[in-house]
C-alpha cells in the first residue's frame, strides 16, 4: 500500500505559501517533514523563520504483520495481553491509546502511539515512510486519505480534534495504516491531550493464521473488547457475510467514469455510482465492515465511510440521517437514510468502493463477489 497519497482535490487546495515550510515526497506523495518557528527580532526588523528539530524516529528494522486490532475502555493488564497473546497464538503484541475522536464535526477513531515501534506494525510504504512518522513524532496528525476527503484539507493545514479533550492539531500526511476504523494516528503525547487512554487498544501478529481465526479466537479470549480483523493481503474470496446492493428498490440514475456533471456542467470523472430511491429509505452496509468516518463531508453533506479486509473502503454520500457512528458493522445492516444532502439534485445515494484508496466500478466489484444485479 502507497503511503501518504493525496487526492487531485486536496492538492489543488494546498496553500502556495506551504511550499515555504520544506516539503519531502515520500511514498508518491506529499508530507510535511518539519515544523518552523520565528525567532525573536528588534523591534521593525524582520522574523526570522528557523526550523524546530523534529524528534527523530527509530529506522525501520523489520515489518510486523499486523492481525489484530482489540480495544478495550480499561487499559489491558500484562495478564490479559499475555492470554490474548496464548489464545491468538501471537508471536508480538503492541500496546496502544485508542479512542473515538471528532474530526470537526464528523467521527472516527484515533490511535495513539509510539512513532517509532508502531510504523513497523503499518503495511508495506507507509512503515518506509520515514517523513511521515517524523511529522507524527513530531505532533501533527497522519490522517487517512477519506477524512481529508471529507474535509477537503490542505496538507499543513489545522483542524479542530476532539476525544474528551479539544484540540487543534497539523495535518502533517494523508496515509493509511490498513487497520479498518482507523482515521488518525498520533503520538503519545497528543493522545494524551486529546483525552485518549493510554494501553486501551492491543495491536497482535499472527500471520500464522487467517486475521478473521484469530479475531475469533481473541473474541472468546476477551468478552467484552471490540475487536477487528486485519488483513493486508488482498484477496479474490467474498469476506465473511458476503456483498450486497446498498439499496432495496432503487435505480441507477449514473454509472462509474467520466460523465457530466449534473450540477457544474462540465465533464468530471464520477468516483462512484448513484442509486435513486425515495427519501428517507434505508441505506445498508455492502459488507461487514467497521465505521472508518461518519459526519459532514464536502458536496455529500453527510456521508458514512465502512473499511473492510484487505485494504477495501465503502463510501455512501448524500445521507439524510447517519444511523451508526463507529463499531462494526455487518452486510445487509442498515447505516443511514438516503437524502439529498450536499451537491444533490433529487433523493439518490452515491455509492464507492475503494481499493487502497482507489476507486472501482462497484457494479463491477458487487458482480465480481456474487451480487446479481
Amino acid at each position: 500500500m502507497g503511503s501518504v497519497r493525496v487526492s487531485p482535490r486536496v492538492l489543488k487546495a494546498l496553500p502556495v505559501a506551504l511550499l515555504a515550510l520544506g516539503l519531502t515526497v515520500a511514498g508518491g506523495g506529499l508530507v510535511l517533514a518539519r515544523h518552523t518557528t520565528t525567532t525573536t527580532a528588534p523591534v521593525g526588523a524582520t522574523p526570522t523563520p528557523t526550523a524546530t528539530p523534529v524528534p527523530p524516529v527509530a529506522a525501520l528494522k523489520q515489518r510486523i504483520p499486523t492481525t489484530v486490532l482489540v480495544t478495550s475502555d480499561q487499559p489491558f493488564t500484562p495478564a490479559q495481553v499475555k492470554r490474548l497473546m496464548s489464545a491468538t497464538g501471537a508471536k508480538a503484541a503492541l500496546l496502544v491509546s485508542a479512542g473515538k475522536v471528532f474530526v470537526e464535526k464528523g467521527k472516527t477513531t484515533a490511535l495513539g502511539v509510539d512513532p517509532s515501534t508502531f510504523r513497523a506494525w503499518t503495511p508495506k510504504g507507509t512503515a518506509e515512510s520515514t517523513a511521515v512518522w517524523q511529522s507524527v513524532a513530531a505532533g501533527d496528525g497522519a490522517v487517512a486519505h477519506v477524512v481529508g476527503r471529507a474535509y477537503e484539507l490542505p496538507l499543513g493545514g489545522e483542524v479542530l480534534m476532539q476525544g474528551t479533550f479539544p484540540s487543534r492539531l497539523r495535518v502533517g500526511s494523508f496515509t493509511t495504516t490498513a487497520i479498518p476504523g482507523i482515521g488518525l494516528v498520533v503520538d503519545s503525547q497528543r493522545a494524551e491531550e486529546l483525552g485518549l487512554t493510554a494501553g486501551t487498544g492491543l495491536l497482535l501478529s499472527a500471520p500464522q493464521r487467517p486475521s478473521e481465526d484469530s479475531a475469533r479466537l481473541a473474541r472468546a479470549a476477551a468478552p467484552g473488547t471490540t475487536v477487528t480483523a486485519v488483513q493486508y493481503v488482498r484477496t479474490n474470496r467474498v469476506v465473511r457475510g458476503g456483498w450486497v446492493f446498498p439499496i432495496v428498490g432503487g435505480h441507477l440514475t449514473s454509472g462509474f467514469g467520466y460523465r457530466m456533471h449534473p450540477i457544474e456542467h462540465v465533464v468530471k470523472f464520477h468516483d462512484g455510482i448513484d442509486v435513486g430511491a425515495p427519501y428517507g429509505a434505508p441505506v445498508y452496509a455492502m459488507s461487514d465492515g467497521v465505521v472508518l468516518y461518519a459526519g459532514p463531508a464536502r458536496g455529500f453533506g453527510q456521508e458514512v465511510v465502512l473499511s473492510h479486509p484487505g485494504g477495501v473502503t465503502t463510501v455512501y454520500g448524500h445521507v439524510s440521517r447517519i444511523v451508526v457512528e463507529s463499531g462494526p458493522v455487518h452486510a445487509g445492516q442498515v447505516i443511514a437514510l438516503v437524502g439529498s444532502e450536499g451537491e444533490s439534485t433529487g433523493p439518490h445515494l452515491h455509492a464507492e468502493v475503494r481499493v487502497d484508496d482507489r476507486a472501482v466500478d462497484p457494479i463491477g466489484w458487487l458482480r465480481a463477489h456474487g451480487v446479481a444485479l
